[in-house]
């Protein structure tokens, strides 16, 4: 437990009255000194008390759910699968793209969720009014949007990929909000958002891995590295 120099204050204080009331102990009546041991005990109460309230936020912050990320939909690298097919397998490279889409934008409402667990607590106030829980909404219904397309033409629409970066985008967004809303906060709300902008810059490496991979399908050439 970490101790906040503030607390040492009464505690020093409490060890110097003690002290006190051993060296009267020779020179004064009982009467006086149980008085002065009356306000040693006084001293350390305070003194467990003062430990206790900045004690109290640490404690709290480990009780914050940390962001499990074995929740989330695990993807790997999205439609990293279509590196192995050919350029005619479009119909397996669909059903491919739209599982991993799929994943993607069930992890964007989970994360939307997460954040609106938070709107109602204290400290959080200027999260609502950025709204994103809304646009993590938004990204969502995008996304399932995008599948929606490639299912019913069985193929990748030319508009796919700027589509896809446009999502990268959005999830960009939603992490430089998070970031900036962080900052200069206390431990507990720190400890609160950092995994969920963590989680928004995920999302936009996969949206962009997404997109180069398709491309790459679509244009016969190998996906470029992307960097996690």
């Amino acid at each position: 437990m970490r101790i906040h120099p503030i607390a040492i204050v009464p505690f020093l204080l409490a060890l110097a009255v003690l002290m006190a009331a051993l060296i009267m102990a020779v020179y004064t009546t009982w009467s006086q000194m149980y008085l002065v041991i009356g306000i040693a005990a006084a001293a350390v109460l305070v003194t467990f008390a003062t430990l206790f309230q900045y004690s109290k936020s640490s404690y709290e912050a480990k009780q914050v759910p940390l962001e499990n990320f074995s929740i989330w939909a695990d993807v790997g690298e999205p439609a990293a699968e279509l590196r192995r097919l050919n350029f005619g397998d479009t119909g397996a490279a669909v059903r491919i793209a739209a599982a991993d889409l799929g994943s993607l934008s069930a992890n964007a409402e989970l994360l939307g969720a997460r954040i609106s667990m938070l709107l109602g607590k204290e400290g959080f106030d200027e999260l609502r009014q950025e709204r994103l829980h809304q646009s993590l909404k938004n990204l969502a219904s995008s996304v399932n949007a995008i599948i929606e397309k490639l299912r019913a033409a069985n193929k990748f629409p030319a508009e796919t990929v700027t589509l896809l970066e446009q999502c990268a985008s959005q999830s960009d967004r939603i992490a430089n909000k998070l970031f900036e809303f962080e900052r200069g906060k206390s431990e507990v709300v720190r400890i609160y958002v950092e995994p969920l902008r963590r989680a928004a810059e995920k999302l936009s490496r996969d949206f962009r891995l997404a997109s180069a991979n398709l491309a790459s399908f679509t244009l016969g050439t190998p996906a470029k590295e992307t960097s996690a």
